[in-house]
């Protein structure tokens, strides 16, 4: 017991010593609510127009690199908005792109990894190109299409905690789901997503109105929690197995030294039969004459041994 209890303790000191993760620095928090401009209206009935938009530049797209949308339908999407029907030529374009692709192709495809940070921003930069990030979905709801010309009814929407970002979400908007993905309001699923961006999208939070990037996919890359293993796996839970088998065996050597010492101590058993073998059997009668015999045998060496002690006169 005593080693045991001190390879545990040893063991449970160098695992809360060395093998601790170590904190991670979480990242800046990123300011994502809407800050409303100011309009100074010299005319009391004044209405505010919309500029017309900026075209997009020819070389905003490399010739190795494909966007989800044609760039003058890009061009007509704003940030900080909600969606727009000047939004609908490049939403349901990508739509159409994304329907006419597949994953396996997604997923070969040199696809940049980008953060929370970037898509935010610099939304101009990614729109309707193919991004990448993995994190959590903690929120999946199916919501219906506008009325459109391409035959789609509705979608997923998901809201994603990515890996390396601040504790905002990134939105997506996935046409389909595979196999299994639960969906509702509180379910918490690692996810990896390949997809087109759109914009930064406008959405009413609970303490104000707030900005989130938003990505159109085909559908999550999904990747199962496997569940854990019954009993801990640390140096703990294996110096806890350790000195139970010592305390085991311990027991198990006691148990056999007692048993070796009773068994030496016991005598053997006796054979009667072989102990009675060279012993002569005789009746009541001839006993009590054999004894007789032997009282007077016995006199008769008592008397001469006294005589012959006797000192001469």
């Amino acid at each position: 017991m005593p080693p045991a209890l001190v390879i545990l303790l040893a063991a449970g000191w160098l695992e809360r010593v060395y093998l601790q993760p170590q904190p991670v620095a979480e990242p800046p928090q990123i300011d994502t609510v809407v800050k409303m401009a100011m309009v100074t209206r010299t005319v009391e009935d004044a209405v505010t127009i919309e500029a017309d938009p900026e075209p997009i530049p020819s070389d905003f797209v490399s010739e190795a690199e494909s966007i989800g949308a044609s760039l003058n339908s890009l061009s007509k999407v704003r940030d900080d908005t909600v969606f727009r029907s000047g939004d609908d030529e490049a939403w349901f374009g990508i739509w159409q792109t994304l329907r006419s692709s597949d994953m396996p192709a997604f997923r070969k495809a040199g696809v940049r990894n980008v953060s929370f940070a970037e898509l935010f921003g610099q939304p101009r930069s990614f729109r309707g190109r193919l991004v990448r990030f993995s994190g959590t979905l903690h929120r999946l709801q199916k919501v219906e299409a506008p009325a459109n010309q391409y035959d789609i009814t509705g979608y997923w929407q998901a809201w994603i905690q990515p890996d390396d970002g601040p504790a905002s979400p990134i939105v997506v908007y996935f046409l389909q789901l595979p196999p299994g993905l639960p969906h509702g309001m509180k379910i918490n699923e690692p996810v990896e997503v390949i997809g087109y961006f759109f914009k930064r999208w406008a959405y009413e939070a609970t303490d104000a109105i707030r900005t989130a990037p938003l990505v159109m996919a085909l559908e999550p890359i999904w990747k199962p929690l496997k569940p854990a293993p019954p009993g801990g796996t640390s140096i703990g839970g294996y110096a806890l197995v350790t000195m139970g088998l010592l305390v085991a065996i311990t027991l198990l050597g006691i148990r056999y030294a007692n048993g070796t010492a009773r068994v030496r101590s016991t005598p053997s058993a006796v054979d009667l039969s072989a102990t009675l073998s060279n012993i002569e059997l005789f009746s009541p009668g001839e006993a009590l004459r054999q004894l007789t015999a032997s009282e007077k045998e016995i006199d008769a060496t008592a008397a001469h041994t006294h005589s012959t002690e006797r000192p001469p006169t």
